[in-house]
């Protein structure tokens, strides 16, 4: 998956490719999967939570592919050590750094550079670390128009830090530490007014992270324990200008402990806790973010927040699942979760299951059918800028597939779903002519349903490749009486069709074609002139009456490797958008809306990078 074109050697990347996974526009970092709201989902670390697991425009994820042993990708019905969630989870597994001897790789592409080293410190202690810095900043400003409407003060720039260590003082037990960050900064000067007057002088922002996490696992008798703290730090420091401004920093201490027993031949249970405090301080001046479906007007027309608080919120969940092999090739996964969520004090049920059974040779039929739920967002439950009494938002998942060996090398797995959601928070109009009412309301529905093929093929040992194709549909209602509209993120056809042939003399090449439908929008139908902002105010259609048109791009790479005793080294072309397709992420409006011209993504982008292992 590495070499994937698109990916520049970053297997985390490869998420992206999976069906059931939305396109973010301009292919940032945001995960949609299966329809759900980039928020609805989360990232995991070991079973602990990552802040952010790309850098901004989706370039690099925030953790090194180095010491990455596996990507466990559940789009949707996944088991009931998780929870918080009614989209799908992505869970990162990390490998113990190596006990042989000392081992590394450096690489450098046109846009980032890193290294990585590990190796062993005794007979059972070892240790890894990794670094990542990007040189936009160096780059960007020597290639900017002289007549572009900004100037970098802080070109963009990101950097990321891994350390891995594990100790394993006998067979079955082991402890690790891992401490890892990010920071992503830019900052930049517009040389004139924008058409907003809110859109001026210098945008800065700060987004940052770090974490410490440890883990214990070991056999307790007829038990196998596994415990993990992580303590993180987290910052965002956004501005624009003198007027608007937004600086949060949160502490989070999140603990797991998971218990697991063979009670029979056929029965494994599995029961752990999953439990978070986590202390915040907020200093904000900025416009009320849109909700979901909410099509944005101005910045200087959309009313104000300001807030200065700290605040605390916890969250305790318990779960359980029976692994029941009852035979003839039967699985049963029953489970159920708790939780209580601490900002709106309630409580929350979840029963799920998931089947397996392997029917024929080489083919296994799999369904599951299960209750999600996720506390609101906090600006939703808020106690001066939200409604504090809201509940749970809720999914209920139902899918069934079949995975299928068409012939030796090529597999076929194809899953049809179907959610139904309610209680999703949206705004209450009556709060805008009577603030004695609820802010926010649980009167949101949505259904979401699709289909799911994957096509994998690794034909001899020189072609790897895979088909990918997903048909959804996401809609929501976000009132009772109101008529369901598309999702912002609905998109009926995702296509991704990618292969990675190995030729002689070290030489491989690749290729990624992408189709995927445009996103809805809500059409602009007229403008109205404010005094008092001085600027126009549009008047909008439908709420996501439109679509952009279709996105398509190919991606091309050519790697050579050399590769000799104790050492390999090579060099890759990776070029993105071959074609130069001006894919439509938008539209740039003129300040009266009355004209507008298509916004477009990134054009042909070609990255030459190079890698030495040892």
């Amino acid at each position: 998956m590495a070499r994937v074109p698109g990916s520049q050697g970053d297997t985390l990347k490869a998420v992206l490719n999976f069906p059931g996974v939305g396109r973010a526009p301009f292919s940032g970092g945001n995960l949609v999967l299966r329809g759900a709201s980039p928020g609805d989902s989360q990232v995991f670390l070991e079973g602990q939570e990552i802040p952010i697991l790309y850098h901004f425009g989706g370039l690099r994820s925030t953790f090194n592919p180095r010491f990455l042993e596996a990507v466990e990708f559940v789009p949707g019905n996944f088991a009931p050590d998780y929870g918080r969630a009614i989209g799908g989870i992505v869970n990162v597994r990390v490998r113990d750094p190596a006990r042989d001897e000392l081992r590394g790789d450096a690489t450098a592409s046109v846009y980032d550079a890193g290294v990585a080293l590990e190796g062993p410190l005794s007979r059972t202690w070892s240790l890894g670390g990794a670094f990542h810095r990007s040189y936009i900043d160096v780059i960007l400003p020597r290639v900017l128009p002289s007549d572009a409407n900004v100037s970098f003060d802080t070109a963009p720039r990101y950097y990321d830090y891994q350390l891995v260590s594990s100790w394993s003082p006998r067979a079955g037990e082991r402890a690790r530490v891992f401490f890892y960050g990010s920071l992503d900064k830019l900052q930049l000067v517009f040389k004139e007014p924008q058409d907003d007057p809110s859109i001026r002088g210098t945008l800065r922002g700060r987004v940052m992270f770090h974490a410490l996490q440890g883990s214990w696992e070991r056999p307790v008798g007829p038990l196998r324990q596994q415990t993990s703290i992580q303590l993180t730090t987290q910052q965002i420091d956004t501005a624009v200008g003198n007027d608007i401004a937004f600086k949060l920093d949160v502490q989070r201490i999140s603990v797991r402990s998971t218990w697991s027993a063979r009670v029979s031949r056929a029965v494994e249970a599995r029961a752990g806790v999953d439990v978070r405090w986590a202390w915040a301080g907020i200093d904000a001046r900025t416009p009320q973010p849109p909700e979901e479906g909410e099509p944005p007007l101005p910045v200087s027309a959309r009313p104000r927040i300001a807030v200065k608080k700290s605040s605390e919120d916890d969250a305790q969940g318990a779960f359980a699942e029976l692994r029941v092999e009852p035979g003839a090739g039967v699985t049963l996964l029953p489970g159920v979760r708790l939780d209580r969520y601490g900002a709106i004090d309630r409580w929350t049920l979840d029963p799920r299951l998931n089947v397996r059974w392997a029917a024929w040779r080489d083919t296994v039929l799999k369904g599951g059918i299960g209750v999600y739920q996720q506390d609101p967002e906090p600006q939703e439950s808020d106690r001066d800028i939200g409604t504090p009494d809201l509940r749970a938002e809720r999914s209920v998942h139902a899918s069934a597939g079949v995975e299928r060996r068409i012939v030796e090398g090529v597999d076929l797995d194809v899953t049809v779903f179907r959610k139904w959601l309610d209680r999703l928070v949206v705004r209450n109009p009556a709060f805008e002519g009577d603030p004695t009412q609820r802010r926010f309301t649980n009167e949101g529905e949505g259904r979401i349903y699709g289909l799911e093929l994957e096509l994998r093929a690794r034909l001899g040992p020189s072609f790897t490749g895979f088909v990918a194709y997903t048909y959804q549909r996401s809609l929501r209602t976000d009132r009772p009486g109101e008529a369901e509209r598309p999702f912002d993120y609905d998109q009926p056809h995702i296509l991704t069709i990618a292969g990675t042939r190995d030729l002689r003399g070290g030489w491989a090449v690749g290729a990624r074609f992408r189709l995927v439908s445009g996103n809805p929008f809500t059409p602009i139908t007229d403008s109205v002139y404010v005094p008092g902002n001085d600027v126009y105010v549009p008047l909008f259609g439908a709420v996501n009456s439109d679509r952009l048109a279709p996105f398509h791009a190919l991606d091309v790479r050519i790697d050579k490797t050399w590769q000799r005793r104790g050492w390999k080294a090579g060099v890759f072309l990776d070029v993105q958008n071959v074609y130069n397709r001006g894919n439509p992420e938008g539209w740039n409006y003129r300040y009266d809306y009355r004209q507008r011209t298509p916004l477009t993504g990134l054009p042909i982008l070609p990255i030459l990078g190079a890698r030495a292992e040892w």
